[in-house]
């Protein structure tokens, strides 16, 4: 049974957030990446890690805009903390000779480090993209207030 009808404006201010979320995640993405292949070694790995955290953390907010920032820095940790401690086994390399797309996401070796950098990075994550999601959300609320 369908729920009561919302307004275009209503539909709007729910997709707000959202949408800044995505744009922001794809910045993160984008930061990443270019970290990774530009910067040398003793600053593009672990800000590469610091930005793949945070781009998990923003995308748990892309998925529930409210959720607070502390559960998305959680999960952000968690998810990639878990691929760090993958990088242990020999599981990795055998799904990237399988699928090489996974190779970059997947990485190559287990660094303790690793995971200082991912709990920043979450952290970085959780905090900006809640900060985006309310900034978005206020001023929507503002403009409508303006309007009325």
């Amino acid at each position: 049974m369908p729920g009561p009808a919302r307004s275009p404006a209503a539909v709007t201010r729910a997709l707000a957030p959202r949408l800044a979320l995505l744009l922001l995640a794809l910045v993160v993405a984008r930061l990443g990446r270019l970290a990774e292949h530009r910067l040398a070694e003793p600053v593009g790995g672990p800000l590469g890690d610091v930005l793949a955290a945070a781009l998990v953390a923003v995308l748990v907010l892309v998925v529930r805009p409210r959720t607070r920032a502390l559960t998305a820095g959680l999960v952000g940790f968690a998810l990639c903390a878990a691929v760090e401690l993958l990088r242990l086994t020999s599981l990795p390399q055998a799904l990237a000779s399988r699928w090489p797309p996974l190779a970059p996401v997947l990485g190559a070796a287990f660094s303790p480090a690793g995971l200082l950098w991912c709990a920043a990075g979450a952290v970085l994550g959780a905090v900006a993209g809640v900060a985006v999601a309310r900034a978005v959300s206020r001023g929507r609320r503002a403009g409508t207030e303006h309007q009325g």
